[in-house]
Parts: structure tokens; C-alpha cells; sequence
């Protein structure tokens, strides 16, 4: 009965899927444990990328735009973050999370585009990490840094922006009222860090290939 139980459960999971993503379902329950952990395994890796993919576009959404601006309470939108944070059920990890969510939100809208994608891609460094990390400051630190060196060098003109937001950030993610001095620096390194060509290559065509795709879709 138990696994009869389970089984349909999964295959209501799979329908929710299938609506979220415009894709068809098994309606067949599964007939083995084997079968039922591999279809399990499907919609767990369907689920972490359709978080992925919204936390990324709430968080590209906070960093655009500042508090006055924002069309719900600054404590509604850091919720939703929150909830699709690997920390959501670790209360010290949430804590460190929402912290640096009130920080960007209550900051001035980012509006240069590179400035943007590497301040979020600072704070997804935040909102993705495990929770372990989140409560680790030299962990979390490491792993804002490393976020921002994986970014294409911004230009030299908006560089030092780039190095005191995502100071910022780490200064929410730890804690402290201001980064020192050592790790201001090492930020200012980790911005000025040549990307991966060949990565950033990729990524440019995958960037159209997204582009179009989302257009046959008519997104």
C-alpha cells in the first residue's frame, strides 16, 4: 500500500512538472522501487533547476530595482528568496540570507548591466550556498569571491562600483559593519580576474541560443 501511495503521489508530482514546463507526462504509476527512484531522481534535478532559474530571475529583479520600487513589502520579497534558499529551514543560515536580501533591496537600483549581473551573481553566491557555508564567514567569503572572479572583467570605469557592492554584500554576509582592509583588496583582485575565454564564448552563444528558444516558446 505504502508504495502504491508513493507512487501516486509521484506521478501528481510529475503533472505539476509537466504544467510548470509545457511538457508531457508517464500518467503510469511506477511498478518497482528501481523505477520509482529513477523517475524520483528526474523531477528532484527538474525541481533544483526551476529554483535555480527563479530565484536567479528574483534576485536579477532585486538588484535592478530599489525598495521604493518594489511592487510588494521588502519583507514579502526577501521571503520568497528565503523559501528557495538551500537555508530556508536552518534558522541561523536563513537569518545570513535575508540579511543580505534586505541589504540589496533596500540599496539604489543597479542599472549598468555589468555591474548588475556581477552583484547578483554575488548574492546567488549567498542565496545558493548550503548552510554550512552561509554560517562560515571565511567559507561564505570564499564563495562570494569566487562567484565574482567567474564574471566577465567589467570595465574599468565601473570597476571600482563593482568592488565596493560586492564589499557590501560580504559585509551583510558576515556580519560586520565593514569588510577589512585585506579583503577589500582581495575583492578588487577577485573583480579584475580574467574570466575563462573559451567559458565566456559559450556562454554568449548559449545567451542567444536561450534567446531564441524562448522566443519559439513565445516567452
Amino acid at each position: 500500500m505504502r508504495f502504491e501511495d508513493l507512487a501516486a503521489r509521484l506521478v501528481a508530482v510529475e503533472a505539476k512538472l509537466a504544467n510548470l514546463t509545457g511538457t508531457t507526462v508517464n500518467t503510469d504509476n511506477a511498478t518497482s522501487i528501481e523505477e520509482l527512484d529513477a523517475r524520483l531522481s528526474i523531477v528532484e534535478v527538474q525541481v533544483d533547476q526551476l529554483i535555480a532559474v527563479q530565484t536567479q530571475e528574483h534576485i536579477d529583479a532585486i538588484v535592478a530595482a530599489p525598495a521604493e520600487a518594489a511592487p510588494v513589502a521588502v519583507e514579502e520579497v526577501v521571503a520568497e528568496v528565503v523559501a528557495l534558499s538551500p537555508s530556508a529551514y536552518h534558522t541561523e543560515a536563513a537569518d545570513i540570507v535575508a540579511d543580505v536580501v534586505t541589504a540589496q533591496v533596500e540599496a539604489e537600483g543597479v542599472t549598468h548591466e555589468e555591474v548588475a549581473d556581477i552583484v547578483a551573481a554575488a548574492v546567488m553566491a549567498v542565496v545558493a550556498a548550503e548552510p554550512e557555508v552561509v554560517t562560515d564567514p571565511v567559507a561564505i567569503t570564499a564563495a562570494i569571491m569566487e562567484a565574482v572572479a567567474d564574471m566577465p572583467t567589467p570595465a574599468p570605469e565601473v570597476a571600482e562600483e563593482v568592488a565596493t557592492a560586492v564589499a557590501e554584500i560580504i559585509a551583510a554576509a558576515t556580519g560586520v559593519e565593514e569588510v577589512a582592509p585585506e579583503v577589500q583588496q582581495q575583492v578588487v583582485e577577485a573583480v579584475a580576474t580574467p574570466a575563462d575565454p573559451a567559458l565566456d564564448a559559450i556562454e554568449a552563444r548559449l545567451n542567444v541560443a536561450e534567446a531564441k528558444v524562448d522566443s519559439l516558446l513565445g516567452k
